[in-house]
This record gives structure tokens, C-alpha cells and sequence, in this order.
């Protein structure tokens, strides 16, 4: 069940929008710096229901659970240097695992990837 768009679950979103990947702590952070009158119980109740209509995603990198926008399928680029998330197109990434349907024995349903290294802007200071 879609619910009514209420203004503050478009704060939620359009903030999560700007913020590409955040945490709850880093939106909440950004809210209370950017809106009024928004309590952590209004922004997490939002962020779950986001979650059951799928207009947002959760993931985890490390100890933290981020929150990002859906979109089109792709993976994600974590920075050791800087702790940036980059997305990546799956056109990008050539894996023969993404056209496999089975796994021993079990189905596989979908595939979340999350590749570690040093993106280009680190790189580039050294």
C-alpha cells in the first residue's frame, strides 16, 4: 500500500536525494541543519515506510547501514581514504555471477556488491 506523500517524507527523500548515501545519523544531521520541526521519530517512521514502498534502499558498508534513493541496478565503490560510496553502473562491472540463477542448491533472488579501494580523488592527491 502507497501512503499520501506527506511533507515531511519528501524532506526525508529530497534530503536523502542530496546526500547520494547517508546514514541515519548523517540525514538526521542534515535535516535538522536544513529544516524545522522534524522530530527523530517523524524521520525514522518516514525512513521505514520509504523502506516498504521501495522508494528507498538500505545497505550495509562496514558497521554502518546507509540509505540511498532507488535507482537502476548498481554496485557500490567504497573509498578506504575518505569513506566516500560512488556508485556503479552495472554495465560497468563484468561479472558472469549476475546471470546466475542458483547457487548450490539455492536461488538466488539478487546480488549486492560493494567493492573497497581508492577512488580517483585520493588517488589523484598522492
Amino acid at each position: 500500500m502507497i501512503r499520501r506523500n506527506t511533507s515531511q517524507r519528501q524532506i526525508v527523500i529530497d534530503s536523502l536525494a542530496c546526500l547520494g548515501h547517508a546514514t541515519s545519523d548523517d540525514l538526521i544531521n542534515y535535516i535538522n541543519n536544513n529544516y524545522s520541526n522534524i522530530s527523530l521519530a517523524t524521520i525514522y517512521r518516514n525512513l521505514n515506510i520509504l523502506l516498504d514502498e521501495k522508494q528507498i534502499k538500505k545497505f550495509s558498508v562496514g558497521d554502518n547501514e546507509v540509505y540511498e534513493v532507488s535507482k537502476e541496478k548498481h554496485y557500490h565503490f567504497k573509498c578506504v581514504i575518505c569513506n566516500n560510496i560512488i556508485d556503479i553502473p552495472e554495465s560497468v562491472v563484468d561479472l558472469k555471477l549476475k546471470d546466475q540463477k542458483r547457487l548450490d542448491k539455492n536461488s538466488i533472488l539478487d546480488c549486492e556488491i560493494i567493492f573497497t579501494g581508492v577512488c580517483e580523488n585520493c588517488k589523484n592527491k598522492n
